[in-house]
């Protein structure tokens, strides 16, 4: 006597199915940028050029207020508001590195999202690595480097 398999359907996890991981990554990814570039549409960008990040309830920036002086980040909320109501001069200005960080972050939102509804590894595209890093270092940097001599060439620096 034989005995007969019972066809039963297979039942794939989440994690196995093909393209899951590549959707779950691309929502860990699509959330947090889009999230980024909506609040960058919501908020009214500061004019003095830094300050754009109180309406988020953030306190002032400490390091401005005792030294004068804008920190390496000061004004990256502000230029992520310009340059999401297209005013990419007063981004410049606001914060130099902040232009670039919003392109990366409009870019990984797609990349995200792609991800999100077509199941396909976009995130290669992108080659991530270790320069990655040392390119932001350089970017917040030099950024900083260009907001101080703009401002003391300008004489907006140091605040008082």
């Amino acid at each position: 006597m034989q005995s007969q398999a019972v066809d039963q359907p297979m039942v794939l996890s989440p994690a196995s199915r093909p393209g899951a991981a590549n959707r779950l990554r691309g929502a860990l990814i699509f959330a947090p940028c889009a999230t980024i570039l909506a609040l960058s549409v919501w908020l009214i960008p500061h004019k003095s050029g830094h300050g754009t990040h109180r309406e988020l309830g953030l306190p002032p920036c400490a390091f401005l207020a005792e030294t004068g002086y804008p920190c390496p980040s000061c004004g990256m909320t502000t230029a992520f508001a310009n340059m999401a109501h297209g005013h990419f001069v007063a981004a410049f200005r606001a914060q130099p590195f902040g232009v670039a960080m919003f392109a990366v972050v409009a870019v990984l939102a797609a990349v995200g999202l792609g991800e999100l509804l077509t199941g396909r590894d976009f995130v290669r595209l992108l080659r991530l690595g270790p320069w990655w890093a040392v390119a932001a270092i350089v970017g917040i940097f030099g950024g900083w480097g260009i907001k101080i001599a703009w401002g003391l060439a300008s004489g907006t620096l140091p605040v008082r």
